[in-house]
């Protein structure tokens, strides 16, 4: 059934379909002179004409003539001082300036993030990088003061250690285990000194700290045992142990996942696909585990963990039905 629309009604309704594709475009093009007109300035600041905005949103009485980027959030104009578009209490704009590390500095304070290192000594502190920082009197990690932490004798070692002729550090807490002047970082979170390794600040059991050393991927070693994250590989042998990938490892007698013994994977044959995904000449694995009803001679990963044989696609180490 049809139903007549007067032609008078047809008009108006012809007449505001115009109107509105003519606001849109008239909107659209607006969107694009703004955009053009945006002066992007860093960090997600930006201004357009008298305006200044931090990721969209208004600075409220910013001044956009003056108005600068000074770097890892930091910005200032003639009267005020901004971290991630906040203004910063109490700082002087004129003496302002980023030091990096999340640090800045005016003629009398210093600051972190933002907010005010209220025992900081300015015309002394400088920064040593990895979140600390030291005056003449004082250590400080991310903005806090490291109790006990000697000034003069303090330094980074980097990877989150740190030390002085007394102790040791890791992302600025003090270990007295640790045997501060010969202490060094390996990488992989892992660190040792004359006596001892450590991983994460944890002292590593039955590692030889004469003969250790960090491989990759987690992995470690010394002159009889393997390691991942700081706990022991039973049975890894450290002299033939080779990286695969993505987590894999292996010695001639077996593989390993991210540590643990991968049961029935043959080692001459093993090979990492990515993903997760690995393979030897008879059996298909994710993340370590058989992946059932997959068949090696034809499975391949393809990406964002999908993977297929010729039979099957799988996503994440489930076959799709």
């Amino acid at each position: 059934m049809m139903i007549k629309v007067p032609f008078k009604t047809m008009l108006v309704l012809l007449f505001l379909t115009t109107a509105t594709q003519v606001i849109c475009a008239n909107i659209a093009q607006d969107n694009r002179a703004t955009l053009l007109l945006q002066d992007h300035l860093g960090d997600g600041y930006s201004k357009i004409g008298s305006r200044v905005y931090y990721r969209g949103k208004e600075i409220a009485n910013a001044n956009a003539g003056s108005f600068q980027f000074l770097g890892e959030g930091y910005a200032k104009d003639t009267w005020k001082v901004y971290f991630r578009g906040v203004a910063v209490a109490d700082a002087s704009p004129s003496t302002f300036q980023s030091l990096g590390d999340g640090y800045a500095s005016d003629a009398w304070k210093v600051y972190f993030y933002g907010r005010s290192v209220s025992s900081a000594t300015v015309s002394s502190f400088k920064i040593l990088g990895n979140g600390y920082s030291k005056d003449s009197w004082k250590v400080y990690y991310l903005g806090k003061e490291i109790s006990g932490a000697s000034a003069a004798s303090f330094e980074n070692l980097g990877r989150g250690y740190a030390k002085d002729n007394w102790s040791s550090y890791y992302r600025g807490e003090k270990n007295d285990r640790f045997a501060g002047p010969t202490t060094q970082p390996l990488g992989g979170q892992y660190a040792k000194d004359n006596w001892s390794v450590y991983y994460r600040n944890q002292k590593v059991e039955e590692a030889s700290a004469s003969t250790f050393e960090y491989v990759e991927d987690g992995y470690a070693k010394d002159a009889w045992n393997l390691f991942y994250r700081g706990v022991k590989v039973e049975g890894g042998s450290p002299n033939a142990f080779k990286l695969i990938g993505n987590g894999y490892a292996a010695d001639p007698w077996a593989v390993y996942y991210q540590g643990i013994k991968v049961k029935g994977a043959s080692a001459s044959t093993f090979k990492a696909l990515g993903g997760g995904y690995a393979k030897d000449s008879w059996t298909v694995f994710y993340r370590g585990q058989e992946l059932k009803g997959a068949g090696a001679n034809t499975f391949e990963y393809l990406d964002n963990g999908y993977a297929r044989d010729a039979y099957s696609k799988f996503y994440r180490g489930e076959k799709l039905q």
